[in-house]
Parts: C-alpha cells; sequence; structure tokens
C-alpha cells in the first residue's frame, strides 16, 4: 500500500534511502462490496518496541505511506470520488468532508512530516542495525510527457515463511516529479497491511497519498497466493488542469473477479512512473519476504495523455544497498517488464 520512501525533493525521495522511508496510518477500511467485515491497519503499537521509531505515536498506523494518525486516513467506498478540497462524494451523490488533517505523519525511521509538508529533525531511531523499512526495490523512469495511464499485471507471491508484524507491500504507480507537495497514485498489493475478522494476510487496495496531508484508500479486498493481479492508474490531469477527479485507481484480482477503485485528483500532471516496487516494513531477516523470492510485474503498458503507448526506460534501484539484511536483492527489466528479485 506509496506506502514508500520520502522523495528525491520533498517527501518521497528514494536517494534519502530508509532515513527518510514512509511507512504506517491507521483507519477503518471499507469493504468494497459492503459486505466484507471492516479491517483495521496495522497499527505502531503492533511493532515490538526495538522496532518502533522512537517519537511515533502507538495508535498511529503503518501504510504504504508511512506512519499516520488515524483522523488523517479516510477509507472511500468503491467507485466513491474524492474532490480536490478532501471531500468524498458517494455514489448517490452526497458529500461528506472529512476534517482537515493537521497532525504529522512520519517516516519508518520517524522524521516528523507536518501536514503543509514541512520536514522535521530525524530522530535517534530504535531499529537496530540489522532491520530495514522503507523501498528496498523499484524501477522507475521520468517522462518527458505527462502520463495518461500505467497499466500492469503480476502475480500475488508465496506466503512469507515466517510472520511476525512485517508489512510487505508490491505495486506499480504514477506520482509527480519535483513538486512539492505531491502525491502518489498506486494499486497496492499488501501482505499483513491490515487485521481484523475476516481479512486474509494478503489483500488489494487503491491509494492516493497524500493529499493536503491526508491520504484515501479504497477497499480492502482479500485476495491470496496465486491470484493475478491487474492494476491501473489512468489520468486526464495536467500541468494547468488538475480536475477534481481527473485520476482513477482501479485494483482488480483477475482470479477472484473483484476489484477496488475511486476516482481522485494529485497536485498535478504525472511524469514519475513506477513499473513495479517492493516496499516492506520490519525485516530483520529474508523469511520474512515473500517465500517465491521474486514478484514479475509483466504486460507493463504506459501511455500518454493521447492514448499513444509510451517506451519505458527503466532506472533499476537498489534502493537497500548493503543495508540488512541482505536477501540476494536484484532487478531485472525489458521494455514491458520488472522483476524484482530478493
Amino acid at each position: 500500500m506509496k506506502p514508500f520512501f520520502v522523495r528525491r525533493s520533498s517527501w518521497f525521495g528514494k536517494w534519502m534511502i530508509a532515513a527518510v522511508s514512509l511507512v504506517g496510518l491507521t483507519g477503518i477500511a471499507q469493504a468494497v462490496d459492503d459486505a466484507q467485515p471492516q479491517a483495521a491497519l496495522t497499527t505502531v503499537s503492533s511493532l515490538a518496541p526495538n522496532f518502533r521509531p522512537q517519537n511515533v505515536p502507538l495508535d498511529y498506523v503503518i501504510t504504504p505511506n508511512g506512519y499516520f494518525a488515524a483522523s488523517c486516513v479516510h477509507a472511500v467506498a468503491n467507485g466513491e470520488k474524492v474532490h480536490a478540497d478532501g471531500s468524498i462524494e458517494a455514489l448517490d451523490g452526497s458529500i461528506r468532508k472529512p476534517a482537515a488533517c493537521t497532525l504529522p505523519h512520519y517516516t519508518q525511521s520517524g522524521v516528523r512530516i507536518e501536514a503543509n509538508g514541512a520536514f522535521g529533525i530525524v530522530p535517534q531511531s530504535k531499529k537496530p542495525a540489522s532491520s530495514y523499512s522503507g523501498w528496498l526495490l523499484t524501477a522507475d523512469y521520468v517522462s518527458s510527457s505527462d502520463v495518461g495511464s500505467i497499466s500492469a499485471t503480476w502475480t500475488v507471491p508465496s506466503n512469507p515463511s515466517k510472520t511476525t508484524d512485517q508489512v510487505d507491500y508490491f505495486f506499480p504507480g504514477l506520482e509527480q516529479n519535483d513538486s512539492n507537495p505531491d502525491s502518489i497514485l498506486q494499486p497496492v498489493l499488501g501482505y499483513n497491511a491490515f487485521s481484523g475478522s475476516g481479512v486474509s494476510e494478503w489483500t488489494l487496495s487503491s491509494w492516493n497519498c497524500c493529499y493536503a496531508g491526508s491520504t484515501y484508500y479504497s477497499g480492502p479486498i482479500n485476495t491470496a497466493a496465486g491470484h493475478e493481479i491487474y492494476g491501473i492508474v489512468t489520468a486526464t490531469c495536467t500541468s494547468t488542469s488538475t480536475s477534481s477527479t481527473c485520476a482513477k485507481i482501479t485494483s482488480t484480482d483477475e482470479t477472484s473477479k473483484t476489484s477496488t477503485t475511486f476516482t481522485t485528483s494529485p497536485y498535478g500532471a504525472l511524469t514519475w512512473v513506477f513499473g513495479g516496487t517492493l516496499e516492506a516494513y520490519n525485516i530483520s531477516n529474508c523469511d520474512l519476504l515473500p517465500a517465491s523470492g521474486s514478484v514479475a510485474f509483466t504486460s507493463i503498458v504506459v501511455k500518454n495523455m493521447s492514448g499513444t503507448t509510451l517506451s519505458n526506460p527503466w532506472s533499476p534501484d537498489n534502493i537497500i544497498g548493503s543495508s540488512g539484511p541482505n536477501c540476494n536483492y536484484g532487478i531485472s527489466t525489458s521494455n514491458g517488464s520488472v522483476t524484482l528479485k530478493y
């Protein structure tokens, strides 16, 4: 779930690596068809004391985008619209507007980020040197033209050999480049990302973070190892036109024929393209990652605003580098595929 790491020139800079990775948010997830039991995002309090950044409140939650207060995480029902002012339009046309987020969120290492996007001081971390949280692997590039869509297919990997309090995310996505503030739109496959009655270990949800200090998601829907996933982000957003519903994020389990989607608005044109990303939290050994050892994003199609298919000059980024644990990380790419190995 951007979830993700802090960017190059703003809160999501991958060049800042784990020290500025995002992780956490709390909230209640609404099921796609309203029949699935509610699910709560994993909270900071569930982590062992030596794995918690020392200044992050225990009632904050873990997301693909960092540690957030529950009041700043908003569940969107399937098919609803998130407008540029943060209000949510239901299928019947009624409008609800969550209170503006005034609380900070935190990166994986506990860096405080104010609701307006301003960075705080890096605290002393309680995490042992052998553990890691944040973006591990990604393949990306910056498009010279505004991107109109990205779609990809991948298979839910096998469960990790060991389950503790780790959270594993896999996703493609689109983001602004060198924009502050910015937002990232992602169809997200997560392991151990949600908890609660009726929620499986693997879940699928759609995310837009972090508009005006808040993050929005639809789902989750349950999925399982071996299921085929299809994710697509479409956009008509430009640098001068960011209508309330110029973008749509859809996450589909092709095997069970279930999906979750909502329309939304980022801060501007989407030019930063992610073909496939592995993000994980509280990884102290390789058994906490899926036992299959790799995830392949295939049939990746990126189009511009005119609908023309673009070539994909992927830049493979081993963000975790030499940080522990060493799980034989690697990335292989072709024009239409990205394989993340660990």
